[in-house]
């Protein structure tokens, strides 16, 4: 999917306008990587490419950096079924962890928000593997140099 030129003079819209927009066509989901079997949160918002105005201000409201895509499927045999779709795409957990999850706590309804909440305790829990435990690593790295060890302990 190609990338599209970035807009940045776009109209400011409200969280809860952002937010209802949301519950129509937004998407929360996982995706899980073959190779190292890790859980990856994607939130999706996938519109017509006539509306790429109105992603990119809702792309710029929120603050996120991430690129927004171009999608074209054109069916040789059926040309009614051709689709033209723009589509933002976010995986970064911090973005997710800081903008996506507080700015929809609270402003979905509906099977959306059921959605969102199911995704949204997934996400705090893949986050407890995601951590890193230094001191458990310092434990192992350093296991010969053991007063060392402890005055980083008593920290």
């Amino acid at each position: 999917m190609p990338k599209i030129p970035e807009i940045k003079n776009t109209k400011h819209l409200s969280l809860d306008f952002i937010a209802g927009f949301i519950t129509d066509k937004g998407y929360f989901s996982w995706v899980t990587y073959k190779k190292n079997k890790q859980k990856v949160a994607i939130f999706q918002l996938q519109m017509s490419y006539k509306d790429k105005d109105l992603i990119f201000a809702i792309k710029n409201s929120l603050g996120l950096k991430e690129s927004i895509y171009e999608y074209k499927y054109q069916d040789k045999n059926k040309p009614l079924l051709s689709r033209h779709y723009i589509k933002l795409l976010v995986r970064r957990r911090e973005t997710i962890k800081k903008i996506i999850i507080p700015t929809f706590e609270g402003r979905l309804h509906g099977l959306k928000q059921k959605q969102f909440n199911q995704w949204k305790q997934e996400f705090y829990e893949q986050e407890k593997k995601w951590k890193y435990n230094y001191i458990a690593r310092i434990k192992i790295l350093d296991k010969d140099f053991g007063p060392r060890l402890m005055d980083i302990e008593k920290l």
